[in-house]
């Protein structure tokens, strides 16, 4: 009997430590709201030019997280243009690091691919992840970073014509898709002349800060990048307005006939057609009547669908699905007029005038 009692006796100290050792272990993991960053701003309000490219313009400097109890702590910097969620932030991770600095053209192109456009003004909001896991982690409070852009060549790919299509070796109007969001989906309008006479044309899209070429994939809506095949964009000749996006290894390619939509037509999509002029390459309609007040649309192929008006800062933008962006651009006066659409330098420098 005594064998047996000294047996349960060791049986509940050993479960005793075991509970005690158990509760030690949770006591040392015991997640903590914590004590956040405080962010400064070098400065609040930042004007940048072309000029200086690699001088450090922006220091985002923080203190450290603190959970209560020692321990390796990760950051991770958020961006988001105001307005926007940070769920759609760009994020940067530093590591230990308890700041991060900025020069003059890696702040300008962050500031254009979170979609304050270049040559705008916008504000970026700012804030810090302190991580200790994926689970465990706070933020700092958002501070606002305004920020003035300047105008910069857009990421290209450069079209390099394939069998007897002969295309510029530099960079050249005409013959460039560019991003202006710098998220490797690009855009231009490229005029195919039918070179070979087979009712299509061959070529390659070339990454012109790197000379990576992208070539056939495993259909004509695919590309591949360092494929020894060409791509075959069809029917030609044909002016083809181009999407390439070389995360996806896609690319897309619409014919397109523009004309001008407005008051002074009665908003047909087919009454005043623009001529092309591969010279320029340029969209041209000649002697357009228009009245004090009138107002019209770029359109084409007889609808909406790939059609441009303008911004509040009067520049040419996308109109169509599924934004349907933009506003009636205004015509100048009463009187006849030269309208002229120029989409040869690529997405984000589109352009019209009027004279």
């Amino acid at each position: 009997m005594m064998k047996k009692i000294i047996k349960n006796i060791s049986l509940i100290v050993i479960l005793n430590m075991t509970l005690l050792a158990c509760k030690k272990e949770i006591s040392q993991i015991e997640k903590t709201d914590g004590i956040s960053p405080v962010v400064t701003l070098s400065q609040s309000t930042v004007v940048l030019t072309s000029s200086n490219n690699n001088d450090t313009v922006s220091v985002i400097k923080w203190t450290p997280a603190d959970f209560g109890y020692k321990a390796a702590v990760n950051y991770t910097v958020e961006l988001v243009k105001d307005g926007n969620s940070f769920s759609t932030a760009k994020t940067i991770s530093v590591g230990n690091s308890v700041q991060l600095k900025y020069t003059r053209a890696v702040l300008n192109e962050s500031a254009i691919g979170l979609g304050i456009a270049a040559g705008t003004s916008g504000v970026i909001n700012i804030r810090i992840k302190s991580s200790l896991s994926d689970s465990t982690f706070i933020y700092s409070s958002v501070s606002k970073l305004n920020i003035t852009t300047y105008q910069v060549d857009f990421p290209a790919l450069i079209v390099r014509g394939g069998n007897s299509w002969v295309t510029p070796l530099a960079r050249t109007k005409g013959f460039v898709l560019t991003s202006p969001n710098y998220d490797g989906k690009y855009e231009g309008y490229i005029n195919l002349p039918n070179a070979d006479g087979w009712g299509g044309d061959a070529l390659k899209l070339e990454v012109q800060s790197t000379g990576i070429q992208y070539g056939w994939g495993s259909s004509s809506t695919t590309m591949t990048a360092g494929s020894s095949g060409n791509l075959w964009f069809t029917p030609s000749p044909n002016y083809m307005k181009v999407n390439a996006d070389i995360n996806a290894g896609t690319v897309n390619f619409t014919p397109v006939k523009f004309y001008l939509s407005g008051d002074h037509n009665g908003w047909s999509t087919s009454a005043t057609p623009m001529t092309f002029n591969s010279a320029t390459n340029q969209w041209i309609a000649t002697n357009v009547n228009f009245t004090a007040g009138n107002k019209f649309v770029f359109t084409s192929n007889g609808s909406y669908d790939i059609s441009y008006k303008v911004n509040s800062e009067g520049k040419l933008v996308y109109a169509g699905p599924p934004s349907w962006a933009g506003s009636n651009i205004s015509a100048p006066g009463t009187g006849s007029y030269t309208v002229i659409l120029d989409l040869s330098a690529g997405d984000g420098r589109y352009t019209y005038k009027i004279q």
